[in-house]
């Protein structure tokens, strides 16, 4: 009888370790999201406020970094016809409010079947890597583009072959020789409808395309189809083994089905398993923004607290 009751003292006191240990990594790992996870926001929801009243307003809704995208309702910077004092002016905005540019948008469609729309948006593209020092982040964020002729956020049956594959890696490789030579990034985001749809083209890509100024943006939105929703938890952990480390910016955005397929609303509206995300992110170990998108000016306040209220659930 004394030796059953050591034994089950041993096996309480060792899952009582456990649990220690375990409450203890889940503390260190909500310590490193709240010290590396640093708050953005899109410029774009606040597009209707001249440029000056956007930056308050941005620092006063406890935001700390900005993806930039040029168009306040005073003041617009057009890459295409770059006006380089209106650039100083909206870089000088956010600077007075102490708000860091984490990224800048670039985004276009590198496979658009039209070769006028793409050489266009290449262009765009080219001006804002060549003159990222002057525009404030090196990393220049873009979508990675559908055969789709009449939206870039529609899927094409082009978009799943070989031969689909491999004119968005030589698109996707010529820009990334031009972020080379001028210390830019170019930050990918992947999305099921557009040609790297997936964790694992995306792997495929940064395997091929192996350079230091090819990067992530994090938006595990992004690749849910409607009937991967119910293995959310498996297929975050996937997307982060096969392409977390690659990761300069993220996305706070969410996920619900719709029946075209998936829908991809503020946060807080939808089904992503945000303590997950937080933990995976985290676990990266690094400094990180987080920036909010998919939302209005009118909603900022609650999808902010929502994020926020995730912290306290790794």
């Amino acid at each position: 009888m004394s030796n059953r009751r050591e034994w089950l003292s041993r096996i309480s006191a060792a899952a009582v370790g456990a649990l220690a240990a375990g409450g203890a990594a889940q503390d260190d790992l909500r310590a490193k999201a709240r010290k590396n996870l640093k708050l953005a926001i899109f410029t774009g929801v606040y597009a209707k406020f001249p440029l000056e009243e956007a930056a308050r307003r941005i620092r006063n809704d406890g935001f700390v970094g900005v993806v930039c995208e040029y168009r306040f309702a005073d003041v617009r910077f057009d890459p295409t016809k770059p006006d380089w004092a209106a650039a100083d002016r909206i870089r000088k905005a956010l600077d007075s409010q102490e708000l860091e540019i984490c990224g800048l948008y670039g985004y276009y469609n590198v496979v658009h079947p039209d070769p006028a729309q793409r050489a266009a948006g290449e262009a765009r593209m080219k001006v804002l890597l060549e003159n990222w020092k002057r525009l404030g982040s090196p990393i220049v964020a873009t979508e990675t583009g559908t055969f789709n002729p009449k939206s870039q956020w529609l899927e094409s049956p082009e978009n799943e072959t070989e031969e689909g594959y491999q004119k968005c890696r030589a698109a996707i490789e010529h820009l990334v020789g031009i972020a080379e030579k001028c210390g830019a990034i170019v930050a990918i985001e992947a999305y099921w409808r557009n040609v790297i749809g997936s964790a694992e083209r995306a792997e495929r890509l940064f395997r091929e395309v192996n350079s230091p100024a090819l990067k992530l943006v994090m938006d595990p939105c992004n690749y849910f189809r409607k009937e991967d929703l119910p293995r959310m938890g498996p297929m975050l952990e996937d997307i982060f083994r096969r392409v977390g480390r690659h990761t300069v910016l993220a996305h706070a955005k969410d996920v619900k089905e719709s029946p075209t397929g998936t829908d991809l609303p503020a946060a807080g509206k939808g089904v992503l398993d945000y303590p997950l995300y937080l933990r995976l992110l985290a676990q990266l170990d690094r400094p990180l923004y987080l920036a909010l998108e998919h939302l209005t000016a009118d909603d900022v306040a609650r999808a902010r607290d929502f994020v926020l209220s995730q912290f306290e659930k790794i």
